[in-house]
């Protein structure tokens, strides 16, 4: 499977969620949100037509739990957060998925290195795993990070502000 770390401008980081979701509704999987509760991430992808029955929910905004089904783990955990993503990917079945949404705000409450290396750890057990990772990461933050991870991804697209879309290999980093 392939790793793919998306990069786009905030105003169209839901946009391009919502269309990589849909694109993946036959497969089951994880959804880590960062950025926003499971709640309203459900709520956006319901309006946009977007069935969500096969998504595991990690919400790392939301403190207590509000859903018996979505789990709850604060952002500065990442080895938690690593724990519980294996543990689901080990319990789903057949052609699955992992959403990472909005990648650099982890650096909000942790430092640069532990969220590297967290990517690589995540990276590395679903290439092996055969699980297709996307990650989102806003255009605006976190270039330093985004510098020492994109080589743990197959594919990096990054969005500019213009629509005009660019591949790993035409980024100078």
């Amino acid at each position: 499977m392939s790793s793919t770390l998306i990069i786009t401008p905030v105003e169209k980081l839901q946009e391009k969620i919502n269309k990589t979701v849909n694109s993946m509704q036959n497969c089951t999987g994880i959804y880590v949100s960062l950025n926003k509760t499971q709640k309203s991430i459900e709520e956006t992808l319901k309006k946009n037509r977007i069935k969500t029955e096969k998504i595991f929910f990690i919400d790392c905004v939301t403190s207590e739990k509000q859903k018996e089904d979505v789990l709850h783990i604060s952002p500065r955990d990442l080895e938690k957060l690593s724990y519980a993503i294996s543990s689901f990917i080990k319990e789903i079945k057949g052609e699955k998925f992992l959403i990472i949404d909005a990648l650099s705000t982890l650096l909000i409450y942790n430092d640069e290195n532990k969220v590297a290396a967290f990517v690589k750890e995540i990276t590395d057990y679903a290439s092996e795993n055969k699980v297709r990772v996307i990650a989102f990461s806003p255009s605006t933050k976190g270039e330093e990070l985004l510098n020492k991870i994109f080589n743990f991804f197959d594919k990096v697209e990054k969005e500019e502000n213009e629509s005009k879309t660019r591949k790993k290999e035409d980024l100078i980093y």
